[in-house]
């Protein structure tokens, strides 16, 4: 089989598998190990959910009472509300964005599965 070249060229990936031995791999040349990359994508879930099963729900039902009625005690409280009402929305952002970052590494991974059973094909 000759070179690959245009469209289909894009669509190939070329994978150098990482052992011990192996050595330095070549300029322009994708490393994936398919078992760390899944390992990854199940760690990152784990975060994603104890940060909507543990923080999130801690910082929402976050009460605060002034400890006396004076100007300093109400104005804290009602910053310390706020800055968790804030921190919630953090949490809930940094949630999102790490979820999508793992269902993208799903997807890639899925592309390298796909792309690495089509060059086997293709050596066969």
């Amino acid at each position: 089989m000759g070179p690959v070249r245009g469209r289909a060229a894009q669509r190939r990936v070329l994978v150098a598998l990482a052992t011990p031995d192996a050595g330095p791999v070549a300029t322009g040349t994708l490393v994936v190990d398919p078992e760390r990359a899944q390992r990854c994508i199940e760690e990152l879930g784990q975060i994603v959910e104890d940060l909507r099963m543990a923080a999130l729900p801690a910082l929402r039902h976050a009460h605060f009472e002034a400890p006396s009625n004076d100007e300093v005690s109400v104005n804290m409280t009602r910053n310390a509300a706020e800055m968790t009402r804030r921190a919630s929305a953090y949490v809930e952002t940094w949630a999102n964005q790490i979820d999508a970052t793992r269902q993208a590494l799903r997807q890639q991974l899925e592309a390298y599965v796909q792309a690495e059973q089509a060059n086997r094909a293709d050596r066969a």
